[in-house]
């Protein structure tokens, strides 16, 4: 095996989705474990994944944590296609939720500020999907990016600048904007979608997955635009990239041979 090729992580072959790598170098992900049930899992290294929570009884997914862990958020289906923001604190298991209410409402793709104050997602709308944020105790709403449709907020690690997705130029590509919701830029025109943005830990480059044709692959590139190079391609699926801490390498999502399961790649 060439040092560049992907290690694989996980051998169970399961639906999974939206690894975030941890400080401690755990991985926390989203697994579909029943036909009904999304759950958490959290995968130390050398270890056995694990129930993030083992008593949960209802679908919970799409998990962001703040930089010194003490809390994290997550999406966790109330049934009625109700999907809430639950704000945990770590070290009390105290919550705060935010509910958008039922029907087609439902938070998507969290992303926690830095230093912990603030969580942006994107959330269904009248115009089609905004990018939204609401405070640590779920209050305090604030729309951040409108008009067309806007997915994968993700904060830059010094908190200053929000990358997402959007289709408001009419196809689906990589923007940046300041984490006000001013600025917004277009990373690259690009042919096919791109989707979900990760950032880099020193904030130089953006990993994101590229559907081009229906073929999903992993790239990099500077948040200017320039730079821009494969980081994991394959003949079937490579998707949901994360950064390792140190950024010397990337966790996503691989489908081989009809399973699914996470690798990592190193980046140079």
């Amino acid at each position: 095996m060439n040092s560049s090729d992907p290690v694989r992580l996980t051998t169970d072959g399961a639906a999974k989705f939206d690894p975030v790598v941890l400080a401690t170098g755990d991985i926390v992900y989203s697994v579909l474990e029943t036909a009904v049930q999304t759950r958490l899992l959290r995968l130390r290294p050398g270890a056995t994944p694990v129930k993030l929570h083992p008593e949960a009884t209802t679908s919970e997914f799409e998990a962001t944590f703040t930089a010194d862990g003490a809390y994290y958020a997550f999406v966790q289906s109330r049934g009625n296609l109700n999907l809430k923001l639950v704000i945990r604190e770590a070290a009390t298991g105290k919550d705060a939720v935010f509910d958008p209410g039922g029907g087609f409402a439902g938070v998507r793709r969290p992303s926690f500020h830095p230093s912990g104050e603030r969580v942006c997602f994107g959330i269904p709308a009248p115009t089609g999907q905004e990018i939204a944020s609401v405070g640590r105790d779920g209050r305090d709403r604030r729309t951040l990016a409108s008009g067309g449709v806007n997915n994968w907020p993700a904060y830059s690690p010094d908190g200053g600048r929000i990358a997402f997705c959007s289709s408001r130029d009419g196809t689906f590509d990589l923007y940046v904007m300041n984490a006000d919701g001013t600025g917004v830029r277009r990373v690259a025109a690009l042919d096919g979608m791109q989707l979900r943005p990760a950032w880099a830990p020193d904030g130089r480059r953006l990993a994101f997955t590229w559907n081009r044709g229906g073929v999903y692959e992993i790239h990099a590139v500077n948040p200017d635009g320039t730079g821009l190079r494969p980081l994991a391609a394959a003949a079937e699926r490579s998707d949901y990239p994360a950064w390792t801490p140190d950024g010397r390498a990337v966790v996503f999502v691989g489908e081989r041979g009809g399973a699914f399961d996470l690798y990592r790649v190193p980046v140079g």
